[in-house]
């Protein structure tokens, strides 16, 4: 609960700059256009929504294979390091390949983590956030860390001194975010859109709502 009041708060921060900024894919219409014109841009929105919808499906399962790719390269990482990163052969090799297949996990980890919350509209929470955080100095670090989510991870959760970097390792669920994908992009946003193309705008809306509400918490839930 605490963390939906500050990222309202957060949106409602940022909603003036956002709206100055400009994102290169909004367009502003009127509000008040003619029955005809609506019920136009109602057709023309569910039509779009539903390539914006194998759109995401696409971005979300790379994000997911990304992370799964990214836990493979910080295994082998660690696996190596015990070979060229060990207190004996640190001077010698200085663990030269083990850093740089950790450098690749974490490359890997950006790339899903970047897609994953580029979706479904989330990047516009993210900087939401990231601005409640900014702005507000009397945030503890862990009411940071709720607000901004688990993703991505911090570069030294990959390259930071250690033998097993334990925090790399954390138990995404990429079954979650891929039933997730599979219900909101393969169900849930073609039906909005449907509705939408029906002239259904308020149902369209708020099934638009839900089923992005889900996938937000499929990836709250997966880590």
């Amino acid at each position: 609960m605490r963390r939906a009041v500050l990222l309202v708060c957060g949106v409602l921060l940022v909603a003036d700059a956002a709206a100055a900024a400009g994102l290169d894919w909004e367009v502003t219409e009127r509000a008040d256009a003619p029955v005809p014109v609506q019920a136009a841009r109602n057709v023309r929105d569910g039509l779009l929504g539903l390539g914006d919808a194998f759109f995401d499906a696409n971005t979300a399962v790379f994000g997911c294979f990304a992370l799964g790719a990214s836990q493979l390269f910080i295994g082998a990482a660690d696996g190596v390091g015990l070979v060229d990163d060990n207190p004996l052969t640190q001077h010698v090799s200085k663990g030269v390949l083990s850093k740089n297949l950790a450098k690749i996990a974490y490359l890997w980890h950006l790339a899903g983590a970047e897609s994953l919350l580029g979706s479904h509209g989330l990047e516009v929470e993210r900087w939401a956030s990231s601005e409640v955080a900014e702005l507000n100095p009397l945030l503890s670090d862990e009411d940071v860390a709720e607000l901004e989510g688990p993703l991505p991870l911090d570069p030294l959760a990959f390259v930071g001194e250690a033998t097993f970097h334990t925090d790399a390792y954390r138990p995404h669920a990429p079954f979650v975010d891929l039933g997730a994908v599979l219900l909101v992009d393969g169900a849930l946003l073609p039906a909005a859109s449907l509705l939408r193309i029906a002239q259904l705008r308020a149902p369209a809306d708020a099934l638009d709502e839900r089923a992005t509400s889900l996938f937000r918490s499929a990836l709250e839930l997966g880590w």
